[in-house]
């Protein structure tokens, strides 16, 4: 059980996604928010861990929530991996703030998913996150910086 929970805390898995120029008519961060949201989540849940780490940029940090900080792409994407694995499915976040600053949009949010505990029963859980994502040179919204917290 603290195996799973300690998976499962890890999960915040929170934010991160590529917007394109399809969002060039509405700026705000809320609506750029809202795709970048909704595109992590429906990657996480489609169980495609190498493309959820493509959301983040190269040199991406993301704290788990356990103390560790993990660096690039390559680590995000393993940690995502062992998630989906595990059989955490139907991430969803909720942004409660948000804060634009030029290239950069800060997200405080709350996340929930479900999954199951070692008696296989269905369990769902949640925390806090907050994400930094950045647009590229091509106009993308990248997650630079995700940290999360697990709280009910």
């Amino acid at each position: 059980m603290k195996k799973l929970l300690s998976t499962l805390t890890l999960c915040s898995c929170i934010v991160g996604g590529s917007v394109g120029s399809a969002m060039a008519g509405d700026t705000s961060p809320e609506t750029i928010l809202q795709t970048v949201n909704a595109n992590w989540n429906a990657t996480f849940n489609s169980g495609d861990s190498a493309k959820l780490a493509t959301l983040y940029t190269e040199n991406a940090t993301l704290s788990p929530g356990n103390g560790e900080i993990l660096l690039g792409q390559d680590k995000i994407g393993e940690l995502f991996k062992s998630f989906i694995d595990n059989g955490v499915h139907n991430h969803t976040i909720e942004t409660v703030e948000a804060y634009r600053d030029n290239g950069q949009i800060v997200q405080l949010g709350k996340w929930r998913a479900e999954g199951v505990n070692d008696k296989q029963e269905a369990i769902s859980f949640g925390g806090v996150l907050m994400t930094v994502i950045q647009q590229n040179a091509e106009g993308a919204w990248l997650t630079q910086s995700h940290v999360w917290n697990m709280g009910n």
